[in-house]
């Protein structure tokens, strides 16, 4: 009987330390678990007593026996068993140290660092910082729910040499009836696809020809706000139609909203708004591969200055094999731009005598993306446009690529160019671009 017992003992005894670590997980349950293992034990020492005892009278007569050697130890191990099996009362932590890094954790937002650093090497001195190293930007993003229902991000950029700038700021409301969502601040408008992303999430170093000279360097963002709506309809197809209005294609100058004005500006009216409209749709072919097809279109007419209208389209192709964990697929994109603009005013002033305020200019781009393993990739982009207000200019360039990210938190890219732009005195130039970018903290994907 001494064995079976002892193993008993020893096993009920060892699942104390056990059960105490566990509910250390969660410290306001921890004396309520104690107390609850321990008159489970002495209710299991209580039984084995009890079987002792049934053991003891049925050996020998109670009124004469005289404990033995044997059973005097087997009586010590059971009250050192009780002993042991009744711990010394643990302190509770107070309910504020327990909660207190996860309330603040919640409170502080995701706080990311970006940097992006470049070097141009080219033949043509007409380029800005030719032939130079440059962090050309530092991005600072701020990203967290403001609470259930909707969420925000803020993006600040510096710029080398330059003042600090807000990219995007805006908060999205996640949780609107009938399939929308809405967004209002300082956003990236939504026209295609590359003017989404942010310099960092680029495939290539510099923007697309068509990109630029319809919208900037640093695509086009405006303050205002926005809805998207998800279609329903009987085939169960992913179908996004997105409105927005913002200010203009020219932002507001400096100076606080609000201030005295030595001289009014022009009346503004509703006309004076950017409408930017987009739709946006999923194909999958099979599981392998997909397409997306989207149309996009932005409509600014102020009553002085230029008019302008821009259509787009684009589509992309995608190729992921699932079996290769996605470690070998292949991207193929391409976007049209087509720009009609009515000069007037100051814009129109400085045509030439008898020329034409009207300006129709198209452009385009495409590039072929393939990842040839978890850390390298290949590509090339064909460029060709218009310059939007000058006739007859173009300008188009080809820009072969490679990229080796070693990590998911920074990349190497080298790539070639060879341009060709009336926008330059020596037409032709080639262009070498080296560019390392690295990141820190949680950053949040962008638009996908």
């Amino acid at each position: 009987m001494r064995p079976y017992v002892s193993l008993a003992i020893a096993l009920a005894v060892g699942a104390l330390p056990i059960g105490a670590a566990a509910q250390q997980r969660d410290p306001s349950h921890q004396i309520e678990a104690l107390r609850k293992e321990v008159q489970e034990l002495r209710q299991a020492v209580r039984e084995l007593q009890a079987a002792l005892k049934q053991q003891q009278s049925a050996a020998a007569p109670a009124t004469t026996a005289t404990p033995s050697s044997e059973q005097q130890a087997l009586e010590a191990e059971l009250r050192a068993a009780m002993a042991e099996a009744t711990p010394a009362p643990t302190p509770a932590a107070p309910a504020a140290a327990a909660a207190g890094p996860k309330s603040t954790s919640i409170l502080n937002p995701d706080i990311s660092f970006i940097g992006d650093m470049t070097f141009l090497g080219t033949d043509n001195r007409q380029l800005n910082k030719a032939n130079q190293f440059s962090f050309r930007e530092a991005e600072v993003g701020f990203q967290a729910p403001i609470d259930p229902f909707a969420r925000a991000d803020a993006f600040v950029t510096f710029d080398e040499g330059g003042t600090p700038d807000i990219e995007e700021a805006y908060a999205t409301f996640l949780t609107l009836p009938f399939n929308l969502q809405a967004r209002a601040g300082k956003f990236r408008v939504s026209f295609g696809k590359n003017n989404l992303l942010h310099r960092h999430a680029l495939s290539q170093t510099d923007r697309p020809f068509a990109e630029v000279v319809n919208f900037g360097d640093e695509g086009l963002s405006g303050t205002g706000a926005g809805v998207s709506y998800l279609v329903p309809n009987p085939w169960d197809q992913y179908v996004l139609l997105t409105g927005e209005v913002v200010n203009g294609l020219d932002e507001p100058g400096a100076g606080d909203q609000g201030a005295p004005l030595a001289a009014p500006p022009p009346a503004r009216a509703f006309r004076d708004f950017a409408f930017v409209g987009h739709v946006q749709s999923f194909f999958d072919l099979n599981a392998d591969q997909n397409i997306e097809l989207g149309g996009s279109t932005l409509i600014n007419l102020p009553k002085s200055g230029t008019q302008t209208k821009i259509y787009g389209v684009d589509v992309t192709y995608r190729w992921r094999p699932l079996q290769q964990a996605g470690y070998h697929q292949f991207l193929w994109r391409s976007e049209g731009y087509f720009t009609q603009a009515d000069l007037r005013d100051a814009d129109a002033a400085a045509l030439a005598p008898g020329e034409s305020p009207y300006f129709n200019t198209d452009g385009f781009y495409s590039y072929g993306e393939f990842r040839t393993s978890q850390r390298l990739w290949l590509g090339a982009r064909a460029d060709w446009t218009e310059i939007p207000r000058r006739r007859r200019e173009t300008e188009w360039g080809i820009s072969p690529y490679c990229t080796w990210a070693p990590t998911e938190f920074g990349y190497f890219r080298i790539g070639y160019q060879y341009a060709v732009s009336d926008l330059l005195r020596d037409k032709q130039s080639n262009r070498v671009w080296l560019q390392y970018d690295f990141s820190i903290g949680p950053h949040a994907a962008h638009p996908f």
